[in-house]
């Protein structure tokens, strides 16, 4: 990996599974590193603590780590790396504000769809890349993070048409180097509806079972569950020009065996009674499905027992006063 490229500082905001996987892994390599996390808190503890990694052979080790909050102003990097939620992006636009002009490239990871129309208002075009991440992580708390499961990145521009990015480019060297498969695809779309197919299939289903990724394929009725909502989503995919066939249907059985261990984060906010990003992801392809008169009944039914079960923890919670 050439250090001329490769950015001397990268910035990775968010503070959750993925962006402290990340983190973790790129000052492991020697790659001078700082998180921006969402509350003054959990950077405070970042700063003091540094971040415990559970390495997926079992090793753990404590690692020290730069970070601060959202609420100052992001610090100078050769890379950003956006890695926080669909439902916590409005909250981070002025922020993303400040790099606008300076045209760094910025890699968003997020979940679901709807993110490049938000993104696009305030990052130039050719700044605007997009990750695809399917290694597994669990946070423990807010500095320790659990590697859970081998995966792949992808990363590219949206479209196909511009220009290769060197940056960008010894980003991917970089994670190849460092035991993740990636690579640097000339146009993201397609990639982004395989993976919005495969959240929209295991998320909500491990959220409701409250199961681990592989206990989906446990049982053959969650198994005959999941083929029908992939056909369901198929169909509004084909439609929009994302030819997804039986491939496609054994690496979302791949993703659950690779991430076996692994909670999802629709699990995760349900339990904790949080806003999930499941209108990002079955949403979207309901949505979608209602555009081009596609019905998508068994989305729909996810859609909504996810928003009812997160509705009913909140009220639950809110009600825990005596």
């Amino acid at each position: 990996m050439r250090s001329e490229t490769f950015p001397v500082q990268t910035v990775v905001i968010g503070g959750g599974a993925v962006g402290l996987l990340y983190a973790a892994r790129l000052v492991l390599s020697g790659h001078p590193t700082t998180v921006v996390t969402r509350s003054s808190h959990q950077a405070e503890q970042i700063a003091r603590q540094g971040i415990t990694f559970h390495h997926l052979d079992g090793r753990v080790c404590t690692i020290p780590m730069a970070a601060r909050s959202v609420e100052q102003a992001l610090p100078e990097g050769g890379l950003y790396i956006l890695t926080v939620k669909q439902t916590d992006l409005p909250g981070l636009i002025p922020a993303l504000r400040q790099i606008h002009k300076s045209i760094i490239p910025v890699i968003a990871m997020q979940n679901g769809m709807g993110h490049r129309e938000m993104l696009s208002e305030v990052l130039l075009d050719g700044q605007c890349f997009f990750g695809i991440n399917s290694e597994g992580a669990r946070r423990l708390s807010g500095t320790e993070v659990v590697h859970t499961g081998n995966g792949s990145l992808r990363v590219g521009p949206w479209e196909r048409g511009h220009a290769h990015d060197p940056v960008v480019q010894a980003f991917v060297d970089w994670a190849n180097s460092n035991q993740i498969i990636a690579s640097y695809e000339e146009s993201i779309q397609p990639f982004a509806w395989r993976k919005l197919v495969a959240n929209a299939l295991i998320n909500p289903l491990t959220a409701i079972f409250e199961v681990p990724n592989g206990g989906l394929l446990e049982n053959p009725y969650t198994v005959g569950l999941m083929r029908e909502l992939f056909n369901e989503a198929t169909t509004v995919a084909n439609h929009y020009g994302q030819k997804l066939g039986e491939t496609d249907w054994q690496e979302i059985i791949t993703i659950c065996r690779n991430t076996s261990r692994n909670l999802s984060s629709m699990l995760q906010d349900v339990k904790r009674h949080r806003q999930t990003e499941v209108e990002a992801i079955n949403g979207y392809l309901v949505n979608k499905g209602k555009e081009a008169g596609i019905p998508t009944p068994l989305h729909e039914s996810l859609l909504r027992v996810i928003l009812l079960k997160t509705s009913m923890g909140k009220e639950k919670v809110g009600g825990d006063s005596t």
